[in-house]
């Protein structure tokens, strides 16, 4: 069609068949506990990858953007970074106090000199070159089979996941975090937005108004350490 050798594409007429739409759980609390408790903080490897999970707890970001954060991106004065996204589209991402205080440290302390001065990358190996994909991944899932991890795939997707649904259940509101993740439309966002309401269900289940009151022979009660006030 593009070059004019046919006038009908064949396939004007083909059904693109849906992609399957899977969910991904997120990791727990506990589980992200002991993700973190088992690494070796003493030492410049342990270090750099604790702040490097950190970090993808705390803002959701990819992993090929994480790789790409170079040192100039890094401003921790106002507690946010400059990441590149798809289609090369920069966006600024808030990160936390804790997260903040891991990659100082990191900087100041643990970061190696970078082996290649032009491209300054923020995260390196202990080598000196800059962390890949498969890195970081590969570093993830030796820290999940380490901590006995199961059920769930430990990969910085599932920590991106698991940000944004953590970011919802502590009262944060879907137009700041498709900023965040740098979602251009709301729909990936809402997919997060049903993992978190499993939260609400199972926190109703334990506080409902009238399953915590005891009906019995019409009369009404309340469980001790409460007051019902009849009119």
């Amino acid at each position: 069609m593009s070059e004019e050798i046919i006038e009908v594409n064949p396939f004007d007429r083909l059904k693109i068949p849906k992609a399957p739409k899977k969910i991904i759980l997120p990791f727990t609390e506990s589980q992200i506990i002991a993700f973190l408790s088992i690494i070796e903080r003493q030492n410049p490897v342990g270090f750099r990858d604790w702040t490097i999970i950190l970090l993808l707890f705390d803002t959701g970001i990819r992993v090929t953007e994480l790789i790409g954060l170079r040192m100039e991106d890094v401003n921790l004065n106002q507690r946010c970074l400059k990441v590149c996204g798809k289609g090369v589209k920069e966006r600024i991402v808030p990160i936390g106090g804790t997260v903040q205080r891991a990659m100082a440290k990191y900087i100041t302390r643990y970061r190696p000199d970078p082996a290649n001065q032009v491209s300054d990358h923020l995260f390196l190996t202990r080598d000196s070159e800059q962390l890949t994909a498969n890195r970081v991944e590969g570093i993830i899932e030796r820290y999940g089979k380490i901590a006995c991890i199961e059920g769930i795939r430990c990969s910085p997707h599932t920590l991106r996941h698991t940000f944004a649904v953590s970011y919802l259940r502590n009262g944060g509101d879907v137009f700041t975090l498709q900023l965040i993740l740098g979602h251009e439309t709301l729909d990936m966002v809402r997919n997060y937005v049903t993992l978190a309401q499993h939260d609400l269900q199972a926190a109703h289940l334990r506080c409902s108004p009238v399953d915590n009151m005891r009906l019995k022979s019409g009369r009404v009660s309340m469980r001790k350490n409460q007051k019902f006030i009849h009119r």
